[in-house]
């Protein structure tokens, strides 16, 4: 049974398909349908592995290199986000390979946005330079299906092209009149409602509270993907117990989200 209205969106080449087939599990259990995949150059025996709905398209060129703040560019992510907003009438959640779902996402969650981004997660920002690449985590973004944020992508797709930016630091930088260093609450950019999400509920890096936990890096630190792979297995065979350790963690953390 399909949960939402909006439908849950990630992208891959071959060398991130190892994270594909037990994420579309995860996303059909939690929302009730599978994802759609953008294809930016799997074999084809990997594609016909997946369930999902995979689309084929050309990533610009140098899209798994390195920016100037030396996180990868992932500019892939606005081509992508634009085709499916073009062929499609439904609202999108986009995210990366290695977040995976721990609870269902209803569509009130992102109600009063047209665009909503997750600030800076308060383990993130125990680093030197928290905002070296970027003042948010584009590991998780919701975009409403509508002119106004077509133009918008289109922007950002702009803006990846510009000093060699990440997707990441590109999108901070279009969206910066939304005030996203002030943390969740609402901000307005290019007359858009700009939702700031708290990152330990919605790309939890810490793995520990959120409904989306964010395994950022998995795909270059083997640890953290056999962490991804256990989460997952747990998740889907014993949901009860990972339930009873969501609560216990939230019962326990430090942070809340005034604290994003």
């Amino acid at each position: 049974m399909i949960t939402a209205g909006f439908r849950v969106l990630t992208c891959a080449d071959a060398g991130f398909f190892h994270f594909l087939p037990a994420l579309e599990k995860n996303i059909f259990d939690h929302q009730g349908e599978y994802p759609v995949i953008y294809d930016i150059g799997m074999t084809k025996e990997q594609v016909a592995q997946l369930k999902s709905e995979v689309i084929k398209i050309a990533p610009p060129e140098g899209f798994s290199g390195s920016s100037s703040s030396g996180a990868l560019k992932a500019t892939h992510k606005p081509r992508c986000v634009k085709h499916f907003l073009k062929h499609n009438d439904r609202d999108v959640l986009c995210i990366d390979a290695d977040v995976i779902f721990l609870e269902t996402l209803e569509d009130y969650e992102f109600s009063g946005g047209d665009i909503a981004v997750t600030p800076r997660h308060p383990k993130e920002m125990l680093s030197e330079d928290p905002y070296l690449n970027g003042t948010l985590n584009s590991g998780v973004i919701y975009f409403r299906n509508t002119p106004g944020v077509t133009k918008v992508v289109d922007l950002w797709e702009i803006e990846c092209g510009i000093d060699e930016k990440s997707d990441q630091m590109a999108l901070s930088d279009v969206l910066a009149d939304a005030a996203i260093k002030d943390g969740p609450g609402t901000g307005r950019a290019h007359g858009l409602s700009i939702l700031k999400l708290p990152a330990i509920t919605y790309n939890d890096v810490s793995y520990s509270i959120g409904k989306l936990w964010h395994f950022k890096n998995a795909g270059r630190y083997s640890s953290l993907q056999r962490k991804r792979s256990v989460v997952i297995f747990v998740a889907r065979h014993f949901p009860r117990m990972m339930a009873w350790r969501l609560t216990r963690n939230r019962q326990k953390s430090e942070w809340t989200d005034s604290s994003n």
